[in-house]
């Protein structure tokens, strides 16, 4: 793994979610994302009372691509584990990259898989970066347009017929 995403966190997990049915059917690679994105939350300490209490952030977590690559995920492999991870309740989706924007995703720790396996699981799919202008389809409808235009204005001016003369030029009134 490249030092660029080497993180020198621990991992603390709540010790429902090992014993949880949601963890249990998780693959390998499935697990070890889970545990980087559990070690790229930020934490303070709160003062209550008067014990300390550490304080987690679970917002605003990012993990790109090359991130995955460098820990040995292909990026199919990274897509499906993302879906499968939201699925099951354990990341929520703050904001939605593309790739073609050159903005990536933001994710944030959620509890719904707690209730992973029964009737008050909230059941939720991965939406899709539909953004209007910056899926693939739109950039071909685009071009086409483009090139429609550009084929347009190569046509040449139409022949006319004269009939007073009876002549045949090109752009003759």
């Amino acid at each position: 793994m490249a030092d660029k995403y080497k993180l020198k966190r621990d991992v603390l997990l709540p010790w429902e979610l090992l014993d949880s049915a949601a963890f249990k059917s998780l693959s390998s690679k499935g697990i070890q994302v889970l545990l980087r994105f559990y070690q790229k939350r930020r934490w303070t300490w709160v003062k209550e009372g008067r014990k300390k209490k550490i304080k987690y952030d679970n917002g605003g977590l990012v993990f790109t691509y090359a991130e995955a690559e460098a820990l040995g995920i292909s990026k199919s492999q990274f897509h499906t584990i993302l879906n499968t991870l939201y699925e099951f309740g354990f990341i929520d989706i703050e904001h939605q990259g593309g790739g073609l924007a050159r903005d990536y995703s933001r994710y944030s720790l959620s509890p719904r898989w707690r209730n992973y396996g029964t009737p008050l699981f909230i059941k939720k799919t991965k939406p899709k970066a539909g953004r209007p202008g910056c899926d693939v389809r739109s950039w071909m409808r685009k071009k086409e347009k483009q090139t429609t235009a550009i084929r347009n204005r190569q046509l040449q001016d139409s022949v006319t017929a004269d009939k007073s003369h009876g002549e045949v030029g090109i752009g003759k009134p």
